[in-house]
């Protein structure tokens, strides 16, 4: 089974700390690869600006490209909806990808916002 972290964020913008934290989790954890999954819809950021998910993968696409093990996903950007969560993206992934052990990688910022208890509202 293959191991792969998912290193989910807004990245507006992507900086060297999410990058040391995908080397860092790549490591401990013998991931094959380290997915860079920009957020669509982050429902924790509303009525703040938010860089145009284009421009934020672009970002994304450009601080990763010369380590071979990062790869990029747009994977939650391509979701509809009004809200993109966490929770459902993955168990989006474990539905399409059976045959990987996901890793869900997290910086101390986004950490901190899950104790805010933000859930949506169906």
């Amino acid at each position: 089974m293959r191991k792969i972290g998912i290193m989910g964020g807004t990245f507006d913008p992507i900086h060297n700390g999410h990058i040391m934290l995908g080397r860092q989790a790549y490591a401990e954890y013998n991931l094959d690869e380290v997915w860079y999954m920009p957020s669509g819809q982050p429902p924790h950021k509303k009525g703040r600006h938010v860089t145009e998910s284009a421009e934020r993968c672009h970002m994304v696409k450009l601080a990763i490209q010369d380590i071979p093990y990062f790869v990029f996903s747009d994977f939650e950007v391509r979701r509809t909806g009004k809200n993109t969560y966490t929770a459902e993206t993955l168990a989006l992934l474990g539905e399409k990808y059976p045959d990987v052990h996901f890793y869900f990688i997290v910086g101390a910022d986004s950490l901190f916002e899950i104790e805010n208890g933000i859930i949506p509202r169906r």
